[in-house]
């Protein structure tokens, strides 16, 4: 596992995508959140960082696109508990024509902690056919300008360092 540090300091450099109360239904027998609501949380923020680049639900409405996780990976770093408030900060790691690749950071915001990362390689997908298709120009154009200013970061992501766009 990657020694790379990160402070919430730096991940707030990122724009707050989600944020919500957890309720108790997410906790699962060990009374912590259950690892399906760790998905489901940054989910939330996934989907509106793609809204926010023009790929959101309007877009594959209009254009028959849409997205498909392909590849996911997460690290716990600290315990997310029934009333805990969490925030979901994106910061996108790699671009092509066709897939991009993700990581949401959760941060319990009542512990002030970084509760988990989640990474996703995600594949722009042709709807009507199916297969993966290049994400249209203004999607493109969206994400390039994004991954550009989060290279320009000076702090490196946690990936796990298997995934690539």
């Amino acid at each position: 596992m990657p020694k790379t540090q990160v402070s919430l300091k730096d991940i707030r450099q990122l724009e707050r995508m989600h944020q919500q109360r957890i309720p108790s239904a997410f906790m699962d027998e060990n009374s912590h959140m259950n690892v399906q609501f760790y998905v489901h949380v940054a989910e939330q923020g996934l989907s509106e960082f793609l809204r926010r680049v023009g790929m959101g639900e309007l877009y594959a409405a209009a254009d028959k696109f849409g997205n498909f996780a392909l590849e996911q990976h997460i690290r716990y770093y600290a315990e997310i508990l029934t009333g805990d408030q969490v925030s979901v900060h994106v910061r996108l790691i790699d671009v092509s024509p066709k897939r991009g690749y993700m990581m949401a950071f959760l941060i319990n915001d009542t512990r002030e902690q970084l509760a988990a990362t989640v990474e996703v390689v995600m594949m722009n997908i042709d709807m009507i056919r199916r297969r993966g298709a290049p994400f249209p120009d203004d999607a493109k154009v969206a994400l390039d300008s994004l991954h550009s200013r989060h290279r320009g970061l000076r702090w490196e992501a946690p990936v796990c360092g298997v995934m690539r766009a």
